[in-house]
């Protein structure tokens, strides 16, 4: 990827708090990904997705509010 490429604009959607901060941490290690936003359930998610329009979605299919699947 050459350097005048964007990043590559993330959401991580899991209701484990520790296991985002890791994913974020280890992503936020490549220049070419950048974490735009969390979500700790289904609901959130959508409304994160819809507000920051990221690039990729890593979502967890078993959170509460939502499901993975039904967000």
């Amino acid at each position: 990827m050459d350097s005048s490429a964007r990043n590559i604009r993330i959401v991580i959607a899991d209701d484990h708090t520790m296991f985002r901060d890791g994913l974020r941490r280890v992503l936020e290690t490549d220049p070419h990904f950048q974490v735009v936003g969390e979500a700790a359930d289904g609901l959130e998610a959508v409304r994160r997705v819809r507000e920051l329009a990221p690039d990729i979605l890593l979502l967890d299919l078993s959170m509460p509010r939502h499901s993975g699947w039904e967000a």
